[in-house]
């Protein structure tokens, strides 16, 4: 059996770890296997799945900066280590050089993996710049969600070249299965008939740009004030954004879900789906709300890759908070005249089936291991 270490970052931190999950579920494991190698110590979000499914979980401290040489001494000690290891899949894009560099001094096949595009700007996005982009020169080939996220981290040279390959991130279409009886039965068992249900999934974080949404939907608000919001998800500015919910008084209109273990079942009871994000490298979770049936105003920050359905559209945030919220309300004004479609085959279509990416990555896993792929 050949075993594949599967490099990621902080098991807690957004859409890559929940689209390797994905893959890991997916994926025939009797004949190829995944470890991990993560930058925290504590026990992460998916780390009893992870051993449960066969997997192994190693733990470096956080690259700094600061500590390269101490952080490649390692990685060079733990390769060596595990010559099993055939191909490392690197999701981490500030350490990659080293990691990558410290695999390939062993024989592994070498993978770089972006999952975002407009990276950050200023001193942070500098230092990122600095230490990540040596990795054109170190990686054997090269996989993004989507052009824009592999334009923004590996340049077009190598976008448009034979060692790149955009990897659509999944999902498991079954779940998402929502025609109108689905929609009115989850919308029951939480408590919200004939109530008008506005959403979003995503890491509280500053590039879903939760505070503009808060804007959004108090306008929304004023024009329907039996209106909710759902807001699916933890991180950071969780703090801040229940105190900017109350400010603007929307109460407890606006609920904080945290991290859900049914997000399928909270986006059937959603009637229009929400993303005002910057930047995002593909955003899954608007693939999924249009899986369930949802429609969906995303901003220009979503590449288009990830626009599948009919009933979803990109606006500009310049529109500004007051036409965003003319946009969500003539959306929910749709959903009241007709029933809930099922668009999974829709998604299906486009490439988002969790079986067929995995299919994909297998095999290509396979070949990079004996060689085959070229590098």
């Amino acid at each position: 059996m050949m075993r594949v270490l599967q490099v990621i970052g902080v098991m807690d931190r957004g859409g890559a770890e929940t689209m390797i999950m994905n893959l890991y579920r997916a994926m025939d494991r009797s004949d190829l296997q995944f470890d991990f190698l993560v930058h925290e110590q504590r026990e992460g979000d998916y780390d009893a799945e992870i051993r449960r499914l066969g997997g192994r979980l190693y733990r470096l401290p956080r690259f700094t900066g600061i500590n390269e040489r101490a952080y490649r001494k390692q990685c060079r000690l733990l390769f060596a280590q595990h010559p099993e290891w055939a191909v490392v899949h690197g999701h981490i894009g500030s350490s990659a050089p080293i990691y990558l560099s410290e695999a390939k001094r062993v024989g592994c096949f070498a993978i770089a993996h972006s999952h975002a595009q407009n990276y950050q700007t200023g001193l942070a996005g500098l230092a990122f710049n600095m230490v990540s982009h040596p990795v054109r020169r170190v990686a054997d080939y090269f996989m993004a969600c989507s052009r824009e996220a592999g334009l923004d981290r590996f340049g077009r040279n190598l976008v448009d070249g034979d060692r790149f390959s955009i990897v659509p991130n999944g999902i498991d279409l079954s779940r998402y299965v929502c025609g109108d009886d689905e929609h009115k039965s989850a919308k029951r068992d939480k408590g919200l008939t004939d109530v008008p249900v506005f959403g979003h999934v995503g890491r509280l974080a500053p590039e879903k740009n939760h505070a503009f949404l808060l804007q959004v939907f108090a306008e929304i608000h004023h024009a329907l004030p039996n209106a909710v919001l759902l807001l699916a998800g933890r991180g950071p500015l969780e703090d801040e954004l229940r105190a900017k919910a109350a400010q603007l008084g929307l109460g407890e209109a606006v609920r904080f879900l945290g991290v859900c273990d049914d997000v399928p079942e909270v986006l059937r009871a959603m009637d229009v789906f929400l993303m005002p994000s910057t930047s995002e490298g593909l955003a899954m979770a608007a693939v999924e709300a249009q899986a369930s049936g949802l429609p969906c105003v995303l901003s220009t920050g979503v590449p288009e890759l990830a626009l599948v359905c009919s009933n979803a559209h990109r606006l500009s945030l310049e529109e500004g908070a007051s036409t965003w919220a003319q946009h969500a309300l003539a959306a929910y004004e749709r959903t009241c005249s007709q029933p809930r479609i099922d668009a999974v085959e829709e998604v299906r279509e486009h490439g988002f089936d969790i079986a067929e990416t995995s299919s994909w990555l297998a095999h290509f896993y396979r070949r990079a291991a004996l060689g085959l792929t070229r590098a």
